[in-house]
Parts: C-alpha cells; sequence; structure tokens
C-alpha cells in the first residue's frame, strides 16, 4: 500500500501530494525550522516520518517567513515560539502535532498522534533535567518540566491557555517561558490538569531517557540513561554542538555525536534521500 504526504511546503525534491487514506483526517503536523540553514535535516527527518507511517500526513513549516512581524530578540533558536501560534492557526479545532526539526522518526507518528490525552489540551514529555528559573535555585523545583519540543494539542481546549498570535507577536521576552509559568511551571502538580505525560521514547534527547527521575543535588556527576537504539520511538538531536549539519545559528563547536548507532541511522537516511532527489531529475 503505498502513501504521500498533503503539505504546505516541502523542501528539496520532495513533491507536493495529496492522498487520501481511507478516508480518514490527515495528521497535521506542525514542524518548527530556521528559514534555510536547516534543509539537510528536514529531509532526513519528513524522510523517516513517511518511511514508518501509512498515514497521510500534512505538515506545515513553521518559518520565520511564517511570521514577520514576531519579535525574537532572546529566542534559542530562529522558531522557538511560533509553536504556541499552533491553536488558532487550527482555528481552534481539531488536534495538532508539533515537533521540532532537529529529529529521526523510529516509529509510526500515528502512534503518537492517537496518544488519549484524557481531556487535557496538551501533551508533553517528562525533562526531568529542565533548568528552571534562577528563583528557584537549591529548593527541590530548581530542575524539571515539560519538554515542548514534541507537543501533541487539543487545540480547542488550549484556547483558553494561549494568548492571541497578535499578542505573541509583540511579546516582552520570550513568551514559551510565559506560558510555562501561566500552566504551573516549575511545579508539576500545578500543571497535571492542562498536560498529559507523553512517553519520553517519543522525544529521546539524543538517545537518553528525558523523563528519567534523576537525583539532580549535583548535576555535575550525573551519568545520563540511554536507550538502546530499537527501543527509540524518536530521537531528539538536541545538543547543538552534536548536529551533523550544524545550522548557521549555531554558537556552539562542532563535536562528534557520543551515540554514533544514531548518527548511522542519520547519514544512511541522508544518502537514501540525495538518491531519491536524482532519481526525481531523471
Amino acid at each position: 500500500m503505498s502513501h504521500t504526504m498533503m503539505t504546505n511546503e516541502i523542501t528539496g525534491h520532495f513533491k507536493k501530494a495529496v492522498l487520501d487514506f481511507n478516508s480518514e483526517e490527515p495528521i497535521r503536523l506542525f514542524v518548527g525550522t530556521s528559514e534555510n540553514f536547516d534543509p539537510t535535516i528536514e529531509k532526513v527527518y519528513l524522510y523517516s516520518i513517511l518511511k514508518n507511517t501509512n498515514h497521510p500526513v500534512e505538515v506545515t513549516w513553521l518559518r520565520p517567513s511564517m511570521f514577520p512581524t514576531w519579535k525574537r530578540k532572546g529566542w534559542g533558536t530562529p522558531f522557538t515560539c511560533f509553536r504556541y501560534a499552533i491553536p488558532e492557526l487550527c482555528g481552534f479545532k481539531g488536534r495538532a502535532l508539533y515537533t521540532d526539526c532537529d529529529m529521526i522518526n523510529f516509529r509510526d507518528i500515528f502512534h503518537l498522534w492517537r496518544t488519549d490525552l484524557k481531556g487535557k489540551p496538551f501533551g508533553m514529555v517528562w525533562d526531568s533535567l529542565q533548568m528552571n528559573n534562577v528563583r528557584h535555585k537549591d529548593t527541590p523545583q530548581e530542575r524539571g518540566w515539560w519538554c515542548d519540543s514534541i507537543m501533541l494539542i487539543d487545540c480547542e481546549k488550549a484556547k483558553e491557555h494561549v494568548h492571541s498570535i497578535e499578542e505573541q507577536a509583540q511579546w516582552d521576552g520570550t513568551y514559551k517561558w510565559s506560558f510555562m509559568e501561566s500552566i504551573g511551571s516549575p511545579f508539576r502538580k500545578k500543571s497535571e490538569h492542562i498536560v498529559h505525560e507523553i512517553d519520553a521514547r517519543w522525544n529521546s534527547f539524543d538517545g537518553c531517557d528525558t523523563a528519567y527521575p534523576y537525583k539532580t543535588n549535583n548535576i555535575s556527576d550525573i551519568t545520563k540513561v540511554h536507550f538502546e537504539l530499537e527501543e527509540i520511538w524518536q530521537v531528539h538531536l538536541t545538543a547543538l554542538s552534536y548536529q551533523p549539519w550544524h545550522p548557521k545559528y549555531s554558537p556552539h563547536a562542532k563535536a562528534t555525536h557520543k551515540r554514533q548507532d544514531i548518527m548511522e541511522v542519520y547519514w544512511k537516511y541522508q544518502r537514501e534521500v540525495k538518491q531519491l532527489e536524482k532519481l526525481s531529475e531523471v
């Protein structure tokens, strides 16, 4: 059974196409990315998704050119806060899935898409090492919060938790952190009626178990717990130094990724993408 994807924009030589798969609604996938610094990983990521699903996927690339009036000073990436515009972009209807672009998929993303949010507006992975506001230093809340690099959204229920696009565009500071504080950061119990915890295998930071309950009283002594390659459902290549395509907006020096098994998959998929591009030219 063949499948293609429905898309607003595709990089490289991937073509626009629409295929109705058993009359089901497509997965509405929004991907945060730069204007033109990440084409290689965009192609690899998209290829990995399509390789593992037979479900139609509708892709929207969240690029700076889509949000020309937004203040972006202080953002960690060119796309940090665009994800919070998604509920309004969807007319506050239906479900949407957000991910960063720097990922590789290993499991049918339809399984993530159909996750039961238990009536909550958001689904995210818990990041046990997330550094919280400095005022929580040396408290039990110093580290640990929801990671929004993968976010499953009930757009209707999310409406009461996000500001309008017009307000977000002119937000002083980084809207992401204001949003997180508004839903309870860094106190996990305050957010339990708002965020459903997604399995950490869907957002494995460079092969690690993102949600592992580390004892963080001495962070320098922590040895991160890794998943085996076959246990990872989606890997997030989040350490900028280790990203093999090394985007120009990264201030970090290049370094060799510690998980060469993951890198072997990346290079394999990159070769396969290039082969497909050559075939499209014939």
